[in-house]
């Protein structure tokens, strides 16, 4: 199960106005198992949309095997290597180590 190590934009001091152009960042860590690192990316995406796995776009025609190949021969950790792409409203970065950050995108998405 994915671990939610932090969430970024929690400040309550900010103007109310400024409230509609913050920006939803979460980090969060999955488990670098190729077998599994698939399924614990959706299962975050899912639960910060607050939705089924089954409800989220298909995650294969968009994105490929990408993930699973990250861990399946990752390279030297000096190569510091890192995927990045959108998905279901987000920009994810997940890197080797199996750190994910989450951009909630749909709202520039919306409005842009």
């Amino acid at each position: 199960m994915p671990e939610d190590t932090a969430s970024a934009d929690d400040d309550s001091s900010e103007a109310e106005g400024e409230d509609e152009a913050r920006t939803d960042i979460l980090r969060a860590d999955i488990d670098p198992d190729p077998e599994t690192a698939e399924y614990d990316l959706l299962e975050l995406i899912a639960d910060v949309d607050g939705r089924e796995i089954e409800e989220l776009p298909p995650f294969y025609t968009q994105v490929g095997h990408f993930v699973e190949r990250l861990f399946e021969h990752p390279p030297a950790q000096e190569a510091q290597m890192q995927i990045e792409f959108s998905y279901a409203g987000h920009r994810v970065r997940l890197n080797q180590q199996g750190q994910v950050t989450l951009l909630n995108v749909k709202n520039s998405i919306s409005s842009g």
